[in-house]
């Protein structure tokens, strides 16, 4: 194939993303270096699975309390695994090729949403929305962290490419089954998307209006079943060592007492210091004691307590979360000495960014109305996704995997006419 301008220009814009993204982790230093005590669970998950050859639990720091966790959702943790048998644990060279990963990951992410955005939009469209993608630090901020949170930004892409080509052509059962397989593989990554599935299965048929209601049911019943095969052996064995029915990971009760516990809304830089098990001596001696899945459960009546408690603060503690998630200003008050505005530049450069998509997004949904059934199904998927995260607790990095559709949709309505004046 002959490379056009149009070629060269996307391959310099995805080499140029993929040098920033390795740029930051030289500019921050962290190139090669493990990560800090607050983000080790996917390395000591990781280095226990090659130890003693199951997941257990990354919360609990001795050595001897070896019990089955199901805290961590297997792939990534399989990942990391591998790329440590082969250079070694916590090597500089298995950092490196685990970073090189995450740049590369949320690259790819940039090529999908110009992929994306020009099979709704236009060939502009696509290039409006991959400089955004591009430029936004959400999809390099992490790069250097070993955590998922890359490989899902990227896979968030490659789910709505494949909508798109369910939508296309003339597809059989097969396909959806496939599909279905898919969405099972991407929650055993994270299941965080999994909220979004139904619109997500059900946004081909919506493209493809001239669907019987024949075809829609079988569509749906073999992605329902591709992703229950995929997802039951993991459910197998997890309900064998917890007896609890549990949808990929167990964590969902700690998330929702870190959300609700006392310091969530006096002093939210404390919660990790005071309630977190590798933050805190006291709790992971208690979590050490009483094991992984009581602790849980724990917390999760502590968390209802607090709840049936006062309601209205649960309420009011749901809306910072919101507003936290859509403009970025959980780096406020995420971590300890962050008072108010935070008084790191990349973090205000962070916040700028996010409030500024939200205002344009919204200023542009104001002027392009009707938005299509393509917009309203991203704006749906990315509403979904936030629900979560209100509910629980938030960190920033949590929105990180929807900005490519956040970008795709920016660049759509960006170069669709104005609706007429009324």
């Amino acid at each position: 194939m002959q490379l056009n301008r149009r070629h060269v220009a996307l391959i310099a814009l995805l080499t140029a993303a993929f040098a920033v993204r390795i740029a930051f982790c030289a500019y921050r230093g962290t190139l090669g270096e493990s990560p800090p005590d607050h983000y080790r669970e996917y390395v000591t998950s990781a280095s226990r699975l090659l130890a003693h050859g199951t997941l257990v639990s990354p919360m609990i720091l001795d050595e001897q309390n070896l019990a089955p966790s199901s805290l961590m959702p297997p792939a990534y943790v399989a990942l990391v695994a591998i790329v440590y048998k082969v250079f070694g644990i916590e090597t500089t060279a298995a950092t490196l090729v685990l970073q090189a990963n995450n740049a590369l990951a949320t690259t790819l992410a940039v090529l999908m949403v110009f992929l994306i955005a020009r099979r709704l939009g236009g060939e502009r469209a696509g290039w409006v929305a991959a400089l955004i993608a591009a430029a936004n630090p959400l999809l390099y901020g992490y790069t250097d962290v070993i955590w998922d949170t890359s490989l899902l930004t990227l896979a968030v892409g490659v789910t709505v490419w494949f909508v798109l080509y369910l939508s296309e052509r003339p597809v059989g059962w097969r396909v959806f089954f496939f599909f279905g397989l898919w969405l099972g593989a991407l929650a055993m990554l994270n299941p965080a998307l999994s909220i979004a599935y139904p619109v997500i299965v059900l946004w081909p048929m919506i493209r493809l209006k001239s669907w019987t209601y024949r075809r829609l049911t079988v569509g749906v019943a073999a992605a329902v079943l591709g992703w229950a095969m995929a997802i039951t052996p993991w459910t197998v064995r997890n309900y064998g060592h917890s007896s609890q029915l549990l949808y990929i990971r167990s964590g969902f009760m700690l998330e929702l007492w870190l959300g609700v516990c006392p310091e969530a809304d006096t002093d939210g830089a404390a919660v990790y210091p005071n309630q977190f098990p590798l933050n805190n001596d006291e709790v992971q001696k208690h979590i050490t004691e009483i094991g992984e899945t009581a602790f849980i459960a724990e917390c999760g009546e502590r968390a209802k307590d607090a709840i049936a408690k006062d309601p209205l603060r649960f309420l009011w503690l749901r809306a910072i979360r919101a507003a936290d998630y859509w403009t970025g200003s959980a780096f406020s008050h995420a971590r300890p000495g962050d008072g108010g505005i935070p008084r790191s530049t990349q973090r205000v450069f962070v916040m700028i960014f996010l409030s500024l998509e939200l205002l344009v997004a919204a200023g542009l949904m104001l002027l392009r109305r009707p938005l299509g059934s393509d917009v309203v199904c991203l704006l749906a998927i990315v509403v979904l996704c936030s629900l979560i995260y209100h509910l629980t607790h938030m960190q920033i990095r949590y929105r990180a995997p929807i900005e490519p559709l956040v970008a795709v949709i920016l660049g759509v309505l960006a170069c669709r006419p104005a609706a007429p004046a009324r």
